[in-house]
């Protein structure tokens, strides 16, 4: 069967590639592979444009030394409000746009196998409408100054955004940067309710914005 993407996240995906002309795109996809195939996905052309079938998800791939947090990406669509999203996936939490089954614009627990946490995923919604859309999408990410597109010096650590529901090595990396503060968290790589509370904490006592979200500002602090 033949099969295309959607217009409208082509369009993102352009959008994306000017503000970050150097990024990365291994974890870019738009087709599912024979995994997706095997169940219900975006990622399959399930949508129907005539005989073509219709692709109505993309990823984008995480690399925030070459202009591309995927996070942040995440964030500004959500931020958007655009009616063409059906919903997001980054970072092992998930948001759905208006008129879908849960409230919009909420993030909530994403225990699917694919954590999102090298890439955000976007679905845009099945209607031809909203998903061969191509007017420009509101994504309020700053294009790169010609430093910030120089590769980071070797040895440079780049983390990703981390909040409450991230599990792994860069939580752990965390919790022992917040217990050699002063802290006294569990270090088993769970980013739950503690690890938020301390988060927190850290950031008011050094006048950062106190969301428990641990994003550039907070890891240039605590590894000050």
């Amino acid at each position: 069967m033949s099969w295309r993407v959607a217009e409208s996240l082509e369009q993102l995906l352009a959008q994306v590639n000017s503000l970050a002309p150097n990024r990365d795109k291994s974890s870019d996809g738009a087709i599912g592979d024979a995994e997706h195939a095997s169940r219900s996905s975006d990622h399959n052309p399930w949508v129907k444009d005539g005989s073509i079938g219709v692709v109505t998800a993309r990823d984008f791939t995480n690399d925030p030394a070459h202009g591309m947090s995927s996070q942040k990406l995440a964030d500004a669509l959500a931020a958007s409000r655009d009616g063409r999203i059906k919903y997001i996936i980054s970072n092992r939490q998930i948001m759905s746009g208006a008129g879908q089954d849960h409230p919009a614009w909420l993030w909530r627990p994403y225990d699917g196998i694919n954590p999102h946490d090298h890439h955000c995923h976007v679905s845009v919604k099945q209607d031809k409408a909203h998903y061969d859309s191509t007017q420009p999408w509101v994504i309020a990410m700053a294009p790169q100054t010609d430093e910030q597109k120089k590769p980071p010096p070797i040895g440079t650590v780049v983390h990703h955004v981390l909040r409450k529901g991230s599990k792994g090595a860069e939580v752990i990396d965390l919790q022992n940067l917040l217990n050699a503060k002063g802290v006294k968290l569990n270090v088993d790589g769970d980013f739950g309710p503690a690890t938020e509370g301390a988060v927190k904490a850290y950031q008011t006592a050094h006048k950062l914005l106190a969301d428990g979200i641990v994003g550039s500002y907070t890891w240039k602090a605590l590894e000050a």
